[in-house]
């Protein structure tokens, strides 16, 4: 009887255990639109001369994978342009308490970047702040897919003062993988 009693309540803690670990958190409808930019991507375009520097031609590769169990996507890549050969990393997230997504990025040469946004459909506007050798500017950006989500284009415009904005960066990304 006593043994049958051991063996019975270690069957009823597994088993307890294995539901719990069955009901662990799901990403909402929210944070599953953040796949829109998983995968490898190829872009290229142009930045404008501007307080970070002159106008020039910018490529690179990006690559987007969902990590922590699909509530966040961290992006990492490589590109050429106006502040030279670069890698760069940003992780982004749904925040249900603001209801907007937030965004944190680095790159090799001390430039940060963060800030929030929104999606509507297919078009993603975000709003922050970068710092670029120890200078802080504003930044608005919008990126808009392509229907069938295989490519996207992307605009930039900062500001020193919040007041007036420029063009800063237009680029064209197509989804390689």
């Amino acid at each position: 009887m006593r043994k049958c009693f051991w063996v019975c309540l270690v069957a009823i803690v597994f088993g307890i255990s294995i539901s719990v670990l069955a009901q662990a958190p799901q990403p909402g409808p929210e944070a599953k639109k953040l796949a829109m930019f998983a995968g490898t991507w190829q872009y290229a375009g142009e930045a404008k001369a501007s307080p970070l520097g002159p106008a020039s031609k910018i490529s690179g590769k990006q690559t987007g994978r969902m990590v922590a169990g699909g509530f966040a996507i961290q992006n990492s890549g490589e590109e050429s342009g106006p502040f030279g050969g670069i890698q760069f990393g940003e992780t982004h997230v749904y925040d249900p308490a603001s209801k907007t997504y937030r965004y944190l990025g680095y790159q090799n040469d001390g430039a940060i970047w963060q800030g929030s946004g929104s999606v509507t459909g297919n078009v993603w506007k975000f709003s922050g702040t970068m710092t670029v050798k120890g200078t802080s500017y504003q930044m608005r950006i919008e990126a808009t897919f392509t229907p069938d989500g295989k490519s996207f284009t992307w605009k930039v415009e900062i500001s020193t003062d919040g007041k007036s904005w420029a063009a800063w960066a237009e680029t064209k990304a197509s989804k390689t993988s």
